[in-house]
């Protein structure tokens, strides 16, 4: 290049970070100054980069400084420094204004306070992030400074002109590498310095070489070369760049490691204790010094242990060499305060190691390699550990893990929750409120959940309900209520203070708003009998004082007397759910109310009120709370009569019984309240003469899809058929009976056997009705025969082939086959089969019920969108083998003499098959050219 040839000079100055004065009263501002010349067209021909400083001395800075005035003065007369820096120059007067003055043997740069320019730490505490070592205790423009129980401190102000130099450290002895890293470490921890190291690959293979060969020989070098990458992993876009170095992979082989030498230590530690006849001193010692499980906490109440290796001679890594075993008291105290300051170092390394992999596991298919690589198995042995920085960060990982199932089963496996019962109690709050959400997670799982009440973790956790920190109360809550599921778990909160604990938070507050938490897990609770009495007896107004006196506690047989307890949590249920219709804290009243005995008892004095609340209540979950409790009122002694008159109760049903009124759950209420009432004589007939039942059917042809609403309806069905005037209307004045010989044979289970025992009620106390049930029995468990029978007789099918076609026309096969009857004249002509179900001459056929929609639209119906014929599905073709042979007895006659005598009669053919009648019909023939014999059985259930 010509110099002729330039023509312009371009600087541009760049503001980087400010420290203070190594031993002055100045700030010292480091700048990037970076100079471009220009040529005629304005393209760079020539630049350079030069890092410098610019110190302003503060000569008049003394003790009665205004240090926000300086500040303010110094940010406007200084350009380098920009104005959203003046925090961060007041920081560093203030720092000056408070350093001792430097005597002259001890002279140098102090640490720069931390000014957490780090963005990624504003989320993350400090104490979590260990300080860098070095390795010199002297060195140029730099003299020993204060040493912290995690290492020295770093000596000089690191700066990125002289990255090269610290680079060559990297290859000299330990300490000088230990220093190295420091220095480099120092640059990283600044976010501005990141992009441009990100760039160099020669620092960062060589930091990578070295921690890669050498992490077994010093842990404080591991701890900085760690450290940098940490930096890295805080933002995500240069979570490449500790990929590439697999960083992740050598941080999981010193964690694994480290913990391996930890526990030989405690091992060894253990073997070399002296016996109880040392010296008396020594348990002093052991009284007054932290044990290794327990550094770090010694204001805690946890027991105390004494357990380390001796490393008074230990090597370069830490591992003690083989010597004897020495029992002395010096011996051990000085291999105990040795194994203190190692274990400090191992907890910063681990911390380190376990942050730079939580910041990699944002990346899930990173975590599940950490999860191969036995993470969760690493994580939980250091919750033995009592150091409250990594506890929090251990359990901040578990957490995070603990969202998915794999690590879930992980966990389990490793037996985690057996050690969370010490951190939930720990006096530090992050601990145990990071021990309770991970339990809260943990708390899903059926398993685990019965694993922590096997290690005692109900009363700790109704303890810190217990507790004036309300921070932890919800989360707490939230596991009782998980616990709470579990039927065999209910029963142990009695014994705890838990219930009325809660039941203070939930009545007390004055506001509107219940606490939907505090309702959920008495709502659950409630579900107990002892519980559900121990609620009704408990005075909220007490609690505080009853705390800690142990759960409440019932008399010999489990009852509360009423006179002394007066329903005093009952009635504060009572008016809280009344004074703001709250459906929750109704819900838990509905629950109490479904124990039988003296709690029911309790309810008959508020019964005028839900009566009330149910026709004027504006809430609809309230209404149906209310309509629920009502139903559940079971008394002997109660006028229910006199409730539905007083009230004008019928008339309201009747208007929400219409389909498409009210919504099913207010529908659902009220047929189960029917079903109550319905139990007392004269309520039955008040329901039958205001033609309650006709809405009931109505209901039923419109719910038949509901297997709740058509469970209840036929319950009150069943209720009606036990009193005599009643059942008579039943039978004769609806079609009641019609639904109930359908629904007889539905898929529901509990619908069955409500209508098989309404029918046997009306089988018993009417005799035509009796006939008419068992036939239609007898024909539903034999449909499918008696179809194909028929479909035979009527030609309608072959299944007996070609050669027996002229046969079945003229019927000579049947008449030689059947004792000459002929199979279609007889009994199974469908004409006969109606004549022989209704030969009293009722209003009503089974035949002939056309104007009743049956939809379901189950698959299994025999007609489209109709509830199911039948639960027994038999083989059709088994019926046709059977009807396949050629019969030895007359089938038509022993058909016809079945009704002719029916079952239990004087015939001689039925006989008693485990509590069923059946008749057995034998028929013989030729299948395939070969003689067989089949015997069916046709039954009666």
């Amino acid at each position: 290049m010509q110099t002729d040839e330039a023509k312009f000079i371009k600087r541009k100055i760049q503001g980087g970070s400010i420290d203070v004065h190594p031993s002055e009263k100045a700030l010292v501002v480091n700048y990037h100054l970076e100079a471009t010349i220009l040529g005629e067209t304005g393209d760079a021909m020539l630049g350079e980069k030069k890092e410098c400083q610019k110190v302003i001395r503060l000569k008049n800075l003394s003790s009665s400084t205004d240090i926000s005035a300086l500040a303010k003065e110094v940010v406007d007369r200084c350009q380098l420094i920009h104005p959203s820096k003046l925090a961060e120059v007041e920081q560093l007067i203030y720092y000056l204004q408070n350093r001792k003055g430097s005597s002259p043997s001890n002279k140098g740069i102090p640490v720069t306070p931390d000014r957490s320019r780090d963005a990624s730490r504003e989320t993350r505490p400090e104490s979590v992030i260990p300080r860098p070592y070095s390795g010199s205790s002297s060195g140029e423009g730099s003299t020993p400074t204060e040493s912290s129980g995690s290492g020295e401190q770093i000596k000089t102000v690191a700066s990125m002109s002289r990255l090269e130099e610290y680079m060559e450290l990297m290859y000299e002895g330990p300490s000088d590498k230990i220093r190295g890293s420091a220095l480099i470490l120092q640059l990283a921890r600044v976010p501005e310095n990141l992009m441009e190291l990100s760039t160099n690959e020669t620092v960062l293979g060589a930091l990578a070489r070295v921690l890669r060969e050498e992490w077994r020989r010093s842990v404080e070098l591991s701890t900085n070369i760690i450290y940098i990458f940490f930096c890295f992993s805080s933002f995500t876009q240069f979570h490449r760049i500790v990929i590439h170095y697999k960083v992740g992979s050598l941080c999981i082989e010193v964690i694994e490691h480290e913990l391996h030498r930890y526990e030989q230590w405690e091992h060894e530690l253990e073997q070399r204790r002296p016996t109880r006849n040392s010296d008396s001193n020594l348990s002093a010692l052991s009284q007054g010094t932290t044990s290794p499980r327990h550094q770090g906490n010694q204001s805690s109440s946890l027991p105390k242990r004494v357990i380390s290796p001796d490393v008074s001679d230990s090597t370069e890594d830490g591992v003690p060499p083989a010597k004897p075993v020495v029992r002395s008291r010096l011996e051990y105290e000085r291999s105990l305060r040795k194994f203190h300051s190692l274990v400090r170092k191992q907890d910063q390394l681990l911390r380190v190691s376990f942050y730079l992999l939580l910041n990699l596991a944002e990346s899930l298919k990173l975590e599940e390699k950490m999860r191969r690589r036995n993470i969760v198995g690493m994580l939980i042995r250091c919750l033995d550990r009592d150091n409250p920085d990594l506890l929090v960060l251990v359990l901040t990982f578990l957490k995070k893990l603990s969202i998915f199932r794999e690590n879930k089963d992980d966990m389990a496996e490793h037996n985690v929750v057996e050690k969370l019962p010490r951190l939930v109690s720990w006096p530090r709050f992050d601990v145990s409120h990071l021990s309770l959400k991970l339990l809260m997670n943990l708390s899903f799982d059926g398993g685990l959940r019965a694993k922590m009440i096997r290690v005692g973790m109900l009363p700790r956790l109704v303890a810190v309900l217990a507790a004036s920190d309300v921070r932890q109360h919800n989360t707490a809550m939230s596991i009782l209520y998980h616990l709470s599921m579990d039927d065999r778990v209910k029963s142990m909160f009695t014994y705890t203070n838990c219930i009325p604990i809660v039941m203070k938070m939930l009545l007390e507050p004055p506001e509107k708003q219940t606490d939907s938490l505090a309702a959920a897990l008495l709502i659950n609770l409630a579900l107990n009998r002892r519980n559900a009495q121990l609620m009704c007896s408990t005075n909220v107004h007490s609690v505080a004082s009853d705390v800690g006196k142990g759960g409440g506690e019932g008399t010999e047989n489990g009852e509360l007397d009423a006179e002394e307890s007066e329903a005093v949590g009952l009635k504060d249920l009572m008016k809280r759910a009344f004074r703001l219709q709250d459906a929750l804290v109704m819900k838990i009243v509905r629950n109490i109310s479904q124990h039988d005995g003296q709690t029911k008892v309790l309810f008959v004095e508020f019964i005028g009120d839900l009566a009330n609340a149910v026709q004027e209540a504006d809430c609809e979950d309230f209404v149906v709370e209310c309509l629920a409790v009502l139903g559940n009122l079971s008394l002997p002694d109660l006028d229910y009569e006199k409730l539905l008159r007083q009230y004008n109760l019928i008339s309201w049903f009747r208007s929400k019984l219409i389909p498409g009124v009210a919504e099913d759950d207010v529908v659902l209420e009220i047929v189960n309240f029917l079903g109550t009432v319905a139990a007392d004589d004269a309520c039955a007939m008040l329901l039958c003469k205001a033609d309650a039942i006709l809405s009931l059917i109505e209901l039923l042809k419109a719910k038949q899809e509901d297997d709740e609403i058509v469970l209840q309806v036929v319950y009150v069905f069943f209720q009606l058929s036990k009193h005599v005037s009643t059942r008579e209307y039943l039978l004769q004045e609806t079609d009641a009976p019609a639904y109930l010989l359908d629904l007889m044979h539905d898929k529901n289970v509990q619908i069955t056997k409500v209508c098989d025992a309404t029918l046997d009620i009306i089988a018993e106390h009417r005799e035509d009705w009796k006939k008419r049930i068992q036939v239609e029995k007898f024909r539903h468990h034999n449909t499918q025969w008696l179809d194909m029978v028929s479909s035979q007789a009527d030609g309608a099918s072959d299944p007996w082939g070609e050669d027996y076609a002229g046969d079945m026309e003229d019927g000579s096969y049947m008449d030689e086959g059947c004792g000459g009857t002929g199979l279609a004249s007889g009994f199974l002509d469908r004409n006969l089969l109606s004549e022989s179900l209704f030969q009293s001459g009722s209003h009503i056929s089974l035949e002939a019920v056309d104007d009743i929609d049956y939809g379901s639209g189950n698959p299994s119906s025999s007609a489209p969108g109709g509830r199911p014929r039948s639960r027994y599905s038999q083989d059709i073709e088994d019926y046709a083998e059977a009807l396949a042979l050629n019969g030895s007895v007359d089938f038509a006659s022993r058909l016809n003499q079945l009704f002719v005598d029916p079952p239990g009669g004087n015939g001689g053919d039925v006989v008693d098959n485990k509590g069923r009648d059946s008749v057995d019909v034998y028929a013989d023939g030729i299948m395939d050219g070969r003689e067989s014999v089949a015997k069916t059985q046709i039954t009666f259930q």
